[in-house]
């Protein structure tokens, strides 16, 4: 065997193809034949029909698709066959031409038509099985690409040949192919086997085929975090890939979707871990060292190696281009060592973000919980301390964001010392002047930047005083809306918002400015260098200038970062100073605030329930010569409140009622009891210290939730108790008329009346089961009837055995009294009332236990598995998913207009054109220099005369025409560029007029249902926030979007003239590129979403925690609440993560595209040789490549963020296309003079709401006389305020019309009928501004009228005196004012108008009698000359009336005059009149 001679085994090349492995041919760039048919056709037409076989045999998933689908697979097989059987006929044509044709032309033949064929079949089974897309696979398609690319550039071949048509056939049906991959179609999956449902009976019960068993993406949990991935999947993020997926499929809709927290972010954990090295070492600073310093510093080193290797690529590139290569595979190791070393750099970076963003989240979870921890136990904390929520927000952001500027802070000045040695050893000292123009830009734009921020706070101030506007008017929208002054806030919110522009507008160009100067500085830098560096005689050789080149662009990013990182570690450095001064608040200690009752100092301590009745009770508390002041009062003056030398004892089981003046200590004596003041002498026993107090504030404190969840407050559901709680508390009735118990509520209870809030808050201690109770003053809130209940079955029945210490004013509650105590100027005395004789017993104690159990019954609790109550206050806002309809697009378009829009795109393209030629010039100038140095004189004498005598022409041009040319583009871009940036701040200032102004029209003439159905702060929002975004941030990241998408464009082209054989690796990238950030910003988008959502539950858990802090300290719920925010704050970590994880995904993907594209072009240059031919074109391609992997990551940052803050211009559009009032500019205009009588006549007027609601009023029909007065009445819901909003059209009637002075009120405008009627509605309508504004909003009367109209009621007169004239200043809603008077104001609002119909809807809300009585004498006296609608609530004026009209279910079933009405005890009217304790006999005496 071993004499067999190997040698004759060696292959003939020549043979099997004539030239060979050879790439190029001497004299031209093409690659040629054979090297294309054996490296490039073959493998890769194998690798093709290999993916088409394997998923021609995997039918795994079976899908049903539309028409269009199918059409398009059926085109696709069609063509596949065609391109099978072109190569074949093309074989066959060769040999009919006696054309020689070799082994390799056959063998690529073979794999040509065989790679089609499966390719066919594959596409015919794709009809019934495979992916929901019909396009196959992303492998799939950028192979297909591939084989697109290799036919192009066989086409290119062909050109010289005969047989060239043969290629541009095969060509052609490429292009085709890949038409039909653009329609996208519709599919869903099939659970149904192929052949349908039906089975053949001759078909055997096995089937031969495996079933397949697919996990839903919505049932798949993700699991924990990076914990259960193996190295690579670690190395390569892979462990990301199912969240991706579940993103796509649409299923990230809530937090339980994300990934769980690894076992390194356990919350628990963390928390304790901070908090004892806080409790060790008493500074933030030294525990956050402590905990995770170790960890922190270590992450430094990846950035190290990121740096370094980062430096590799300028320096190997140099290496590349050089000319005086000795070993002709030298070049070759340079371009395998740029793929490495941006490789290195690629993963070292990505990972360095993703350990940062985990020790980043750690100490976020550290610090957010000591802050909250603290907040529940420092002493002499204020309630609603304002910069609690900042230190929790902002401050945690800043010191978290801290941890990467640290980072920066070293690498930073690191990376621009290394950067510039290397310049030097590059250019000498020619570089100072690219360095100098960039180190002159930083003080500029520091300038820039506190310029920007003085402007700053100035639009912050402009955009407060438009949104406290904004929010007034939207408060008031309906009754603006009903008194037609629509256009005067619009002129005043209009004002405010021209104020805003003008600092927006200043700020917009500041802004301009830093974004010319941060785009033209890598232009002009080079210019600089490279001007300054041939002036001194250097020649431009490519090896220095493209490792100078990128060397001065790695400054720029560095240079513009460092005062930013300075900034961040200052203000981090201050933020932890802020939770310093928190953490060193002392912590509440009950057991130095209280100590423990001696035994035998209150009494016998044996005596429970059961003990006879003579036996001494043991006391719960004592109060021994104690005084009390507020925390921090102590050093002040003596003038502060105190209680002092308070002495009390109280006994188990007693009653103790509390009274005294207003500001006596009422409630400083309940927090005394609760540890909410500080004890400055004596002492405070009581009997136990764990189980705390049930105590229900003055001013009651609810959490954002359901009724259930506020009463039973985290404690076991008893359903029996609860039911018991909820009678003794009155709460059944009214739980039936707001829907159930598992209603939401609003924050601080909100949706809730104030006597509801303070029953509920009553409800929650009850339920708590405590042994001692206090509350303060909860009975005033209650009418009376409700507060007799409370008193009988909640504090004398439910709570008898418990300690009671009640503040209130109830005399029928001291009647059962142990002890009653005043306090008065801080002091505690026995009251006045224990030696008065107190005649009075509550109603006949009868043992209404059966009536109870009925009424229990009554009240049925919502169940959980029900469907649930649909509360508006606790879904979500609606919100638009999938991408973005071409309608936002559209409206943007339009809001800055069409030829702006064109201008500013043109400026946008003619700067990357000026950018890109300033760098294809400066190849061009390279290349000659380097090819041929000796053409070029580079001295200044002889540069300064050849351009001032124009002598050297053809190639031989001077250094001053290659600079005065370099010099006329640089100058060009940068002029090109300012205008650029002037034009996007103008145009993004001429959006924001234009949204705002037309947001702000569509709104306040919106139809009046609109604002019954959306909240006012979701309308604020659109004008808050949103509008922010408009203004502010959209074009900000439009202008990034335009110009990165220029940029990456520019880059890709230039890079593909200067090596076209680049394109082999950027086309079949493409398909990569595009299948990437599809998935990830579908994926980002619900991430995003799901992370905003998730912080707010954590901001409003803080803020109800600091409001309600007294409630649950005093409750000790503390713990609790502590367990409820670490579940917050988990979520909200959740979703943080998850971001972060897809970022880091993302970018190694984009990071290892960059990476190939960089050691593609270094391989193609190496192998074409075109380093040695065209150096400048190369460096330039090279150099683009090394920045192409920032700027793809970039563009798809901008691209989401985009999307992002289009969603608000999404929602306003939204609004822009809301629905005007019916007829609102009318069809007629009225006679002059009109209305002149005040005659009303309704007919047959039917009201509906909304469609779906039963008609407010049906078939109502009464006219009145000149100058009537109506008074209607009616039970709640009767329809009383229904005949006030037909009479103004606040909705339209479905059937009927109104009349006044025979003018049908249909065909009005809304303006003229709304002027020319008087309103007064229930809730009464003031505005920030005088008096005079108030009562004359359109400035049309004099001062005399003014007053007037004020005389005609004494009580008005005297307040308007008192607010200091009509110059007075009323507060935003009248705030300064009580509801009386605010009340009187619209009162006198009214008489001004001098209307000749005036309607009043009488307030239910409890005037006081003085302002009720001068109420009713401006009704007696001022209201003569015209008619009157009065509706009624209370009936006792109504015997002042002409007639009155009883309502109910929105017919009329009373009409006559109220004497008439009141005696006939047969009437709805008599009843109501005895319903509210008023004699019907009062009706019939003589006014």
């Amino acid at each position: 065997m071993s004499t067999i001679d190997w040698g004759d085994f060696a292959w003939n090349w020549t043979q099997f193809c004539p030239t060979g492995l050879k790439p190029f041919a001497n004299e031209t760039n093409d690659l040629l034949p054979c090297f294309q048919k054996i490296l490039l056709q073959l493998p890769i037409y194998t690798i093709f029909a290999a993916i088409s076989a394997y998923n021609f045999g995997n039918q795994s998933r079976p899908v049903v698709r539309n028409g269009l689908q199918l059409r398009m697979l059926y085109i696709r097989a069609f063509l596949a066959i065609v391109l099978a059987l072109l190569p074949v006929a093309k074989v066959f044509a060769f040999h009919q031409q006696g054309v020689e044709l070799y082994a390799v032309d056959l063998l690529v033949v073979s794999a040509e038509c065989i790679m089609w064929v499966v390719h066919s079949g594959f596409l015919l089974t794709a009809r019934q099985y495979g992916e929901l897309s019909h396009r196959g696979s992303l492998l799939i398609n950028v192979v297909w690409l591939t084989v697109v690319v290799l036919d192009g550039v066989w086409l290119r071949t062909s050109r010289h040949f005969d047989w060239w048509p043969w290629s541009l056939a095969t060509l052609l049906c490429d292009l085709l192919f890949g038409a039909t991959l653009i329609p996208k179609g519709s599919a869903v999956y099939s659970s149904l086997p192929r052949g349908g449902a039906s089975g053949r009976e001759d078909e055997a019960l096995l089937s031969q085929r495996y079933t397949y068993f697919h996990f839903d993406l919505n049932e798949s949990h993700l699991g924990h975090a990076q914990d259960e991935a193996n190295m690579g999947s670690r190395f390569l993020f892979q462990w990301v890939q199912p969240l991706i997926s579940k993103g796509v499929a649409g299923k990230l809709k809530k937090i339980e979707d994300l990934f769980d927290l690894p076992d390194a972010l356990n919350i628990t954990r963390l928390s304790e871990r901070l908090h004892l090295a806080l409790s060790q070492s008493q500074s933030l600073w030294r525990a956050l060292h402590r905990c995770f310093g170790v960890e922190f510093y270590l992450i430094g080193i990846l950035r190290l190696i990121a740096d370094l290797s980062g430096f590799a690529g300028p320096l190997l590139l140099g290496g590349l281009l050089r000319q005086d290569h000795t070993d002709p595979n030298q070049v070759y190791y340079y371009a395998l060592g740029l793929f490495g070393s941006t490789l290195l750099s690629a993963v070292c970076a990505t990972h360095f973000d993703w350990r940062m963003a985990m020790v980043s989240m750690k100490m976020r979870v550290g610090v957010v919980n000591s802050i909250y921890r603290k907040a529940l136990e420092a002493r002499g904390l204020k309630e609603s301390k304002p910069d609690m929520l900042n230190l929790m927000s902002t401050d945690t952001d800043r010191i978290v964001n801290s941890c990467i500027s640290f980072h920066f802070f070293w690498s930073i000045p690191f990376k621009l010392f290394t950067t510039l040695y290397l310049l030097y050893l590059q250019l000498g000292a020619a570089f100072l002047a690219g360095v100098m123009f960039a180190a002159l830009l930083i003080p500029i734009n520091r300038w820039l930047a506190k310029r920007i921020g003085i402007y700053s706070s100035g639009l912050m101030t402009a955009k407060d005083a438009r949104l406290s506007a904004t929010t007034e008017t939207m408060q008031g929208a309906k009754q603006i809306k009903i008194n037609a002054w629509e256009d005067i806030f619009i002129t005043k919110i209009r004002g405010l918002r021209q104020k805003e522009l003008r600092f927006l507008s200043k700020r917009k160009y500041l802004d301009a400015m830093c974004v010319y100067f941060w785009a033209t500085t890598p232009v002009l830098m080079c210019l600089l260098t490279f001007g300054v560096s041939v002036l001194m005689g250097n020649q431009l050789i490519a090896s220095t200038t493209y490792t100078s080149v990128a060397l001065l662009y790695m400054l720029i990013g560095p240079l513009n970062a460092f005062p930013w990182v300075l900034n961040g570690l200052i203000e981090a450095w201050v933020s932890i100073k802020r939770v310093q001064q928190l953490m060193d608040v002392p912590n509440l200690d009950y057991s130095s605030y209280y100590n423990p009752i001696m035994r035998g100092s209150g009494g016998s301590g044996g005596a429970g329930d059961d003990a006879p009745l003579d036996a001494p009770k043991a006391s719960v508390l004592q109060m021994k010569c104690a005084s009390f002041c507020h925390d921090g009062d102590e050093n002040t003056s003596p003038t502060s409140f105190r209680l002092k030398d308070i002495n009390v004892d109280i006994k188990t089981g007693q009653l103790v009622c509390i009274e005294g003046p207003v500001g006596g200590g009422k409630s400083s004596f309940l927090s005394a009891i609760v540890a909410n003041l500080q004890c400055i002498d004596g002492e405070v026993c009581v009997q136990e210290l764990t189980t705390g107090f049930g105590y229900v504030p003055q001013s009651p404190w609810l959490q954002r939730g359901t009724i259930r969840d506020n009463i039973v407050w985290g404690a076991q559901f008893d359903e029996q108790w609860y039911k018991t709680v909820l009678h003794a508390c009155a709460l059944e009735e009214d739980l039936q008329i707001l829907g159930g118990d598992l209603v939401g509520v609003g924050e601080n209870g909100r949706t809730l009346s104030g006597g509801q809030r303070a029953r509920v808050a009553l409800a929650r201690a009850v339920y708590q089961d405590k042994k001692v109770y206090l509350l303060d003053d909860v009975l005033s809130a209650l009418d009376a009837h409700v507060a007799r209940h409370i008193i009988k079955h909640c504090i004398l029945r439910l709570l008898k055995h418990k300690t009671r210490i009640v503040v209130t004013r109830s005399i029928q509650l001291f009647f059962h009294a142990n002890q009653i105590l005043q306090v008065k100027d801080g002091q505690l005395l026995p009251s006045e009332y224990m030696t008065q004789s107190i005649d009075l017993s509550l109603d006949e104690e009868v043992d209404d236990d059966q009536d109870e159990a009925v009424r229990r019954r009554s009240v049925e609790l919502s169940n959980q598995d029900d469907k649930k109550s649909v509360d508006s206050l606790l879904l979500e806002e609606s919100r638009e998913y999938g991408h973005l309809s071409g309608d936002v697009f559209a409206c943007y378009w339009k809001a800055v207009t069409s030829p702006l829009a064109i201008t500013v795109l043109l400026s946008v393209l003619l700067m990357q054109l000026t950018r890109n030629l300033s760098d294809a010039w400066l190849a061009y100038w390279v290349t000659e220099t380097t090819l041929d140095p000796h053409q070029n004189d580079t001295s200044l004498e002889h540069e300064l005369l050849g351009s001032a005598l124009g002598n050297e022409t053809g190639s031989g041009h001077t250094t001053g025409f290659y600079l005065s040319i370099f010099t006329a583009i640089a100058v060009s871009n940068s002029l090109v560029t300012l205008a650029r940036a002037f034009l996007f701040a103008y145009a993004g200032i001429k959006a924001a007029i234009f949204m705002h102004e037309k947001l702000l029209k569509k709104v306040m003439f919106a139809k009046f249902n609109f604002f019954d159905i959306t909240s006012v702060g979701r309308i604020l929002n659109r004008f808050s926030s949103d509008t922010n975004t408009v203004d502010d941030s959209l074009p900000f990241i439009l202008n990034i979007l335009l110009a990165q998408l220029a940029g990456l464009v520019g880059a890709l082209c230039v890079s593909l003239y200067a090596m076209p054989w680049l394109g082999l690796v950027i086309i079949p990238m493409v398909p990569i590129y595009l299948n990437l950030q599809q998935r990830y910003r579908h994926a980002s988008r619900d991430i995003k979403r799901l992370s905003s959502n998730a912080m707010s539950p954590l901001y409003t858990q803080f803020t109800e925690t600091l409001q309600g802090l007294t409630t649950i300290r005093s409750m000790r719920a503390s713990p609790r609440f502590q367990r409820d925010f670490q579940v917050k704050l988990e979520e909200s970590i959740k979703a943080q993560l998850t971001q972060s994880a897809a970022q880091q995904w993302l970018a190694l993907r984009l990071q290892l595209l960059g990476t190939l594209l960089v050691g593609g072009a270094g391989l193609l240059a190496a192998i074409t040789a075109s380093h040695t031919t065209n150096p400048g074109l190369v460096g330039l391609c090279i150099s683009y490549a090394l920045s192409i992997t920032g700027q793809l990551g970039d563009l798809l940052h901008a691209v989401a963020e985009t999307e992002q803050e289009l969603v608000a211009v999404e929602r306003i559009d939204q609004y822009l296309q809301l629905d005007e009032e019916q007829n609102a500019s009318g069809s007629a205009d009225p006679p002059f003079g009109w209305p002149t009588q005040g005659v009303l006549s309704f007919r047959e007027v039917q009201l509906s709401y909304r469609e779906h609601l039963a008609p407010a009023l049906r078939g109502v029909t009464f006219q009145t006389e000149a100058f009537e007065r109506i008074g209607i009445v009616g039970r709640t819901g009767a329809g009383k305020t229904s005949v006030l909003a037909a009479l103004l059209r606040v909705a339209p009637l479905s059937q009927g019309e109104i009349r006044l002075d025979q003018v049908n009120l249909k065909t009005l405008a809304l303006s003229v009928l709304r002027e020319r009627i008087g309103v007064i509605t229930q809730e009464p309508f003031l505005f920030e501004g005088t008096v005079r504004e108030n009562l004359d909003p359109r400035h049309s009367f004099y001062d005399s009228e003014i007053w007037n109209a004020i005389k005609n009621s004494a009580a008005a007169t005297l307040l308007v005196q008192q607010l200091g004239g009509l110059d007075g200043k009323v507060e935003a809603c009248g705030n300064n004012l009580s509801a009386g008077q605010r009340q009187l104001l619209c009162l006198a609002r009214a008489l001004l108008k001098n209307a000749k119909v005036v309607a009043i809807d009488e307030g239910t809300s409890n005037l006081d009698d003085e302002s009720d009585l001068s109420i009713q004498q401006a009704l007696r006296n001022a209201f003569k000359s015209c008619t009157l609608l009065f509706i009624a609530h209370r009936l006792r004026g109504l015997h002042a009336m002409d007639r009155i009209i009883v309502l109910d279910d929105g017919r009329i079933c009373e009409e006559g005059k109220p004497k008439d009405l009141a005696s006939n005890s047969s009437t709805i009217f008599h009843g109501m009149l005895l319903a509210q304790d008023i004699d019907p006999e009062d009706f019939s005496r003589p006014n």
